[in-house]
């Protein structure tokens, strides 16, 4: 053995030494990949030949490289898996969101101010003319379009934050493109020279690429200079990341003057998601049969959708793919869905209030035809002026009431298109004082057709009519389209349940979402786990087996050491001592 061969061995040990200590110092490290030191012989010297044999003595030991101990293949499995699990874990929050909204069915919902108002509705029927009945379902209704007031504007608001989580979303996604950029130019420069490594900044590398693979479904793949190209999976397959160049995300309107956003691609101006593209293009709804259930991002702009919506909203705007109904699974917007079916319920309920309250008042406004119960915030058309009638009573002629009469029904019919969701209050004559007799709940004629007397006051006809409406089954979704006299494919199916049934039966279609959700967000986190604990099982730093590498390559240390001790010996005898 000479020199050349101990001084290699001594150098190969201590190079161990450092990679197991570098394990050692990282090991708490998230995203640490374990690495390993790969050695090969130097070569062999020709000693003599021997019988027809040639002997030979090795030059000593040559590090290969110091690689990563890391399953590629388990990770591109864990960022699919990711991508999914991602997407029904937004799903499941918007849902859960939802359901906190609602407040169903043990906290003050909608439900139980439902039940409270038809309890106080057969109040008012068994005594229709009575002061405090009156008032109570007054008031009682007046909470009724609070409730629904609130649920509407908490919906809203929520689309608002998706709204931001969706423009923090995008930015996040750029930012780390741009890290994945710039940690592909750090790999080259530090193994330009075929010498040094860059474990450091794969990992840094490879924790970017989990990361993205939560908000986005992407491919990817290492190139032969060690740099990795990224691409959005799915039809569009644009490249953010390929040949050093950069395609960054931007957002656009979602229309003209909407505070919604959609994300686009920087370059082309082109949808990142087909399903938010307003053309007639024909779009696939979102499901893991279709294979696109995939990233948080998608998830966030199918949970708030491009609009606000009520009851007038076409549900072509709310369907991904026009030619199916929003029934079916993953075809619908969450939001706007809820908005619209929420809408469509009050609506009903106020119309139905004000056709069965549409009769005269009691009291001093006997023959005088009630304003109606609900009336629109903002946009309005005037009321029918009543100075005249309120300031003298006495002194007006039965042509001034039926003047006012004829405004008042004409006024009712006006209203019907402005009365939806968050441009609902109770009338506030109705509220003011005394306005309790302004409530019509004198028939306008009786029940054969003929004019009723008004001061029948004590009648329970118009509030009977109403409950029987109320728990009367009718057919719920069965517009069609004005212009083709066909219901739209993307109509909810038809459904013929009451007022009450409706409500429960919404309520119970979004509790069956969130189930469903939660149960695939479950079965997502249980491969995601899995697929994990698999590649950490291979990459993760085993501090006993680390403890076991640096003795052993402590004694290989001290092993060349003394061989370095014994040649230096030698050679000073040599030199110095003969």
């Amino acid at each position: 053995m000479n020199l050349t061969t101990t001084v290699s061995g001594l150098t190969a040990a201590q190079k161990g030494l450092m990679v197991t200590g570098h394990n050692l110092a990282n090991i708490n490290t998230p995203g640490y990949t374990r690495q390993q030191l790969l050695q090969h012989e130097t070569g062999y010297r020709d000693v003599r030949k021997y019988g027809g044999y040639t002997q030979q003595v090795g030059m000593g030991v040559s590090e290969t490289e110091i690689r990563q101990i890391r399953d590629n293949f388990a990770d591109e499995r864990y960022r699919q898996e990711n991508a999914k699990l991602s997407f029904y874990q937004t799903q499941n929050t918007t849902i859960n969101e939802i359901e906190t909204i609602l407040d169903e069915p043990n906290g003050e919902s909608l439900s139980k101010v439902l039940d409270a108002f038809w309890g106080q509705t057969q109040k008012l029927a068994t005594n229709p003319a009575g002061l405090e009945e009156r008032m109570t379902f007054i008031q009682n209704a007046n909470v009724l379009i609070k409730k629904v007031n609130y649920i509407q504007e908490s919906l809203q608001d929520y689309q608002t934050n998706l709204n931001m989580q969706i423009v923090s979303m995008v930015r996040r996604v750029n930012e780390l493109v741009d890290e994945i950029h710039t940690l592909n130019e750090k790999i080259i420069e530090e193994e330009l020279n075929g010498v040094a490594n860059a474990n450091d900044y794969r990992d840094k590398r490879n924790n970017a690429l989990d990361e993205l693979s939560g908000y986005i479904d992407i491919n990817y793949a290492e190139q032969p200079d060690s740099t990795v190209i990224v691409k959005i999976s799915g039809s569009n397959g644009t490249a953010l990341l390929e040949g050093g160049f950069i395609t960054k995300i931007d957002l656009e309107q979602t229309a003209p003057k909407s505070p919604y956003v959609n994300p686009i691609i920087r370059n082309t101006g082109d949808a990142l998601f087909d399903f938010t593209v307003t053309s007639d293009t024909i779009k696939e709804a979102v499901t893991a049969a279709n294979g696109n259930d995939s990233g948080a991002l998608k998830a966030l702009l199918i949970s708030r959708g491009s609009i606000p919506a009520n009851a007038a909203t076409e549900w072509d705007d709310i369907a991904i793919n026009d030619n199916y109904s929003v029934d079916a699974e993953g075809n619908s917007f969450i939001i706007p869905e809820l908005q619209k079916k929420l809408d469509v319920f009050t609506k009903e309920i106020v119309m139905m209030m004000n056709e069965s309250f549409s009769g005269y008042g009691v009291g001093l406004e006997k023959g005088i035809i009630g304003p109606p119960i609900f009336v629109p915030i903002y946009k309005a058309p005037a009321a029918p002026d009543m100075t005249k009638i309120a300031v003298d009573m006495n002194n007006i002629t039965q042509a001034d009431i039926d003047a006012y009469n004829y405004e008042m029904q004409q006024y009712y019919t006006a209203i019907e298109p402005h009365l939806t969701a968050m441009n609902i209050e109770v009338n506030t004559k109705l509220l003011a004082e005394g306005g309790y007799n302004h409530l019509g709940t004198v028939p306008i004629v009786d029940s054969d057709g003929n004019p009723n007397n008004p001061g029948n006051i004590g009648s329970n006809e118009l509030v009977q009519d109403f409950l029987t409406k109320w728990g009367e089954p009718k057919t719920w979704y069965d517009e069609v389209d004005p212009a083709t006299g066909v219901k739209p494919k993307s109509t909810p199916k038809s459904k013929f349940l009451n007022v009450t049934d409706f409500y429960a039966e919404l309520v119970t279609d979004i509790g069956q979402k969130g189930y469903i959700y939660s149960n695939k967000a479950a079965e997502k986190m249980e491969a995601v786990e899995s697929v994990n604990n698999e590649r950490w099982s291979m990459s993760a730093i085993s501090q006993d087996e680390e403890l076991s590498m640096m003795m052993k390559y402590q004694y290989a240390y001290n092993a060349s050491a003394r061989m370095l001790t014994v040649l230096d010996g030698m050679m000073d005898v040599v030199i110095n001592k003969m």
